[in-house]
């Protein structure tokens, strides 16, 4: 799993024998806008509420580069995305983030694909999916140079990032420049709805809602009144994602020492992404033995590194040792 194991209704403060099948509001409860705003001080007026993060941050890759124009995308990094904006008609252009270079951003490179590709959108994700790798002060603030000097924007997949603690906040506090995407299925474990936001300026806002009303005409009402309840109880719901992220992370990285796994470590949340440590296998041979021994990996192919698979260690510890004892017993018969 790529998100905490999912709560339950009392943890969420929601009865759901309450919920109402016709309440309505056009672009989402102004209640979570506020919420969202007193978490992080950013303008209500900028926070656009989606069907999902995917949704939020299509809303704005898709209004800000139409068909024929380009988006520079991580790789690896989160794909989908990238997918439907190419149904649309976007062109599409991998940078590389390096396994050998610690996924670290290549400021001068980045520079470059903007530029020689006339760039309408960067696409980059902090904490890194598929590795939970951090960005740096400096690459915070050179992508906002980079954006500001070549006149793009930069679109941030954040729902990794309350994982950190403490948690910095959105990128677009610090960077008018950046767009933040977050949501309520990573740490907080409201996997059950769809749910998430993107945070900008209050034209960009406007902007993107223009792809929402084509796109979902308004989010769920049912969704939206869970999503009310559980952003009452944000911090308490943090804490509990962060305390299974800690005690898995521990857990894992005990597993680890027994093996020699080419891994990058992350700065927080709940995944990693090592090479395949089986010589000869792709992520999805690696997958497919994985599988035959009731574990579930992520094939890196998913994300355009088809020799690395991602794992997922944000579970209970029972079931986690269940499933690193038989990632074990894979490792050991090849």
């Amino acid at each position: 799993m790529s998100a905490v194991p999912p709560v339950g209704w009392h943890e969420i403060g929601f009865d759901p024998s309450s919920l109402q099948l016709f309440e309505f509001t056009p672009y989402g409860p102004t209640e979570v806008m506020d919420d969202i705003s007193d978490l992080w001080g950013v303008d209500p007026a900028g926070v656009l509420l989606a069907s999902s993060a995917s949704h939020a941050h299509f809303c704005f890759a898709a209004a800000l580069a139409g068909p024929g124009k380009t988006v520079v995308h991580e790789v690896p990094g989160y794909l989908p995305i990238v997918d439907a904006l190419s149904v649309v008609g976007v062109k599409t252009v991998p940078f590389p983030r390096r396994f050998d270079q610690h996924y670290r951003i290549d400021l001068d490179l980045l520079a470059r694909t903007v530029a020689d590709n006339s760039a309408a959108v960067v696409l980059l994700t902090n904490l890194h999916n598929p590795s939970g790798v951090r960005l740096s002060v400096e690459e915070e603030q050179g992508i906002a140079v980079i954006a500001e000097e070549q006149g793009c924007h930069v679109i941030v997949d954040e729902m990794y990032r309350p994982f950190l603690d403490p948690d910095p906040g959105p990128l677009c506090r610090r960077h008018p420049s950046i767009i933040s995407i977050g949501g309520l299925n990573k740490v907080h474990g409201v996997s059950q709805i769809r749910f998430g936001w993107g945070m900008a300026t209050e034209p960009l806002v406007d902007l993107a809602r223009r792809v929402f009303d084509s796109t979902t005409l308004h989010n769920s009402c049912l969704t939206d009144q869970v999503a009310r309840a559980a952003m009452k109880r944000y911090q308490p719901l943090r804490q509990r994602g962060l305390t299974f992220a800690t005690e898995g992370w521990k857990v894992f990285s005990r597993w680890l020492e027994q093996y020699s796994i080419e891994l990058v470590a992350p700065a927080g949340g709940l995944v990693c992404f090592p090479r395949v440590p089986i010589a000869g296998l792709d992520g999805d041979q690696f997958q497919r033995r994985c599988l035959e021994h009731g574990v579930n990996l992520t094939p890196g192919r998913f994300f355009g590194a088809p020799d690395h698979v991602r794992i997922a260690f944000g579970l209970a510890q029972e079931p986690l040792q269940e499933a690193l004892e038989a990632l074990g017993e894979v490792i050991e018969k090849c």
